[in-house]
């Protein structure tokens, strides 16, 4: 199905909860989404649902979640499922909505191939930008067809300084000119009242968004990608 039909499914389609993931720490469910005789399997996350942390607020969970999938769109990468932020017609209220995608839950980053895991240098750039607290290994999945996915994007977007992931295979290696040249335009679009912030302003606080143009301009100048900080935890836990 395309992007676009998937977004108009998610954004004003019925829902109906066929199941709930068990495992993840805020109330997670699997919901059929159907619109205009179109259907799709969707991952929804109602605000209320989310449990409370002290860096993160509650309620903006689901809101990170959209944003990761805007701003991923607007630097030309695909592997964040269509992702909306719902408010209306929801059986457990206002939430995200994101493509489900049919993946082998065996399969995960520590099961990848080495030339698997080298595709994934746009994702390692992107929970850079991103400050992604929380990239296990079971955030990344394999599809029916063998695509990549990266998926639980709630804790994202901190102003201070958060990152903790599994891939860190490209320390200390050049960031490749393509995904450079992705983040060049980012410096000039992310400023206030250009549309990209426009777009995620919906979703995130200033000083959040005035902390991703740091953080890609201090890219931009290294052009390497970092090593783990010694000052504090970079790893998730658990991995996976």
């Amino acid at each position: 199905m395309e992007e676009a039909a998937c977004l108009r499914i998610l954004a004003h389609g019925k829902l109906t909860l066929t199941g709930q993931f068990t495992r993840s720490s805020n109330y997670t469910f699997l919901a059929a989404c159907s619109f205009e005789g179109q259907s799709l399997q969707a991952v929804y996350k109602p605000a209320r649902g989310q449990q409370p942390l002290w860096d993160f607020a509650s309620e903006t969970l689901p809101k990170r979640e959209t944003a990761a999938y805007l701003f991923c769109r607007y630097l030309g990468w695909d592997f964040i499922p269509p992702t909306v932020y719902r408010i209306e017609d929801l059986p457990a209220d206002e939430g995200s909505l994101q493509l489900f995608i049919e993946h082998d839950p065996q399969q995960n980053y520590f099961t990848l191939t080495e030339i698997e895991r080298e595709t994934l240098q746009a994702l390692a750039v992107f929970d850079l930008l991103a400050n992604n607290a929380d990239r296990k290994g079971g955030h990344i999945l394999r599809d029916q067809a063998g695509r990549l996915w990266a998926i639980d994007h709630a804790l994202c977007f901190h102003a201070e300084p958060k990152l903790r992931t599994v891939i860190w295979d490209f320390a200390g290696r050049r960031i490749p000119d393509p995904l450079l040249q992705a983040l060049e335009g980012l410096t000039a679009d992310l400023s206030e009242g250009k549309p990209l912030w426009k777009d995620l302003e919906n979703y995130l606080e200033a000083k959040e968004l005035r902390a991703i143009y740091a953080r890609c301009a201090a890219l931009l100048a290294e052009k390497t990608f970092p090593f783990p900080s010694h000052d504090r935890r970079a790893f998730p836990w658990p991995p996976v």
